[in-house]
């Protein structure tokens, strides 16, 4: 275990995890499609993990609940030594999201990622119309840079034909025949994190998890 929340606690992403996320569950939105961890056999389970396993420019983490079941994963991405930077990625199982899971691993992760790893800036993108997201990284005290209109994950959603995805139509755009979405780029800093301390409950690894 490296840190834990009150609700989670989060470890090094190992290969066995990789085969108990093959149970997690399916996104019934489609917007949120791309973002079911896929069902894949073994030899393609062992080629993801590679990918995703520490390197000079990735970490990967796994979180686990109280239970002990694993319900999402971090990675760190474009990790720059020198400006002590990174892109920060979190997913979790669908049957475990809106359970206040997110927030509780997150802040502690916040906590292991500027104390523990001595980074100074974690930056990250989230799509305009995940509104539960956004919510959560502000109350995890992070702020917004910009908006973009970048390439969305899934090319195949059929936003502009399905009625049923009409309200959402205003967050995407089609650009040389490219789904477009709007994403917003959002940061915390150490200096952020410094001065909202409180904010971010740290309870220190124990060897019972």
């Amino acid at each position: 275990m490296l840190v834990r929340g009150k609700k989670t606690y989060i470890t090094k992403l190992k290969r066995p995890h990789i085969d108990k996320m093959q149970l997690w569950g399916t996104h019934r939105n489609p917007l949120f499609y791309c973002y079911t961890f896929p069902k894949m056999n073994r030899e393609e389970r062992n080629y993801w993990f590679g990918r995703k396993k520490d390197s000079l420019t990735r970490k990967s983490f796994a979180i686990f609940n109280e239970d002990d079941v694993l319900i999402g994963y971090i990675s760190l991405r474009d990790i720059n030594w020198l400006r002590r930077s990174s892109e920060l990625g979190i997913v979790f199982d669908p049957k475990y999201m809106n359970k206040g899971y997110g927030t509780d691993a997150l802040k502690s992760f916040i906590y292991y990622y500027f104390k523990t790893l001595k980074m100074k800036q974690l930056k990250l993108r989230v799509a305009e119309f995940n509104i539960r997201a956004q919510r959560c990284y502000e109350n995890c005290g992070f702020a917004t840079k910009e908006s973009v209109y970048e390439n969305f994950e899934d090319q195949s959603l059929p936003v502009f034909e399905n009625d049923n995805l009409k309200e959402y139509q205003r967050f995407f755009k089609k650009s040389d025949d490219m789904l477009q979405c709007n994403y917003i780029h959002m940061y915390i800093t150490k200096g952020m994190f410094i001065d909202n301390l409180k904010c971010y409950p740290h309870y220190p690894p124990n060897t019972c998890a």
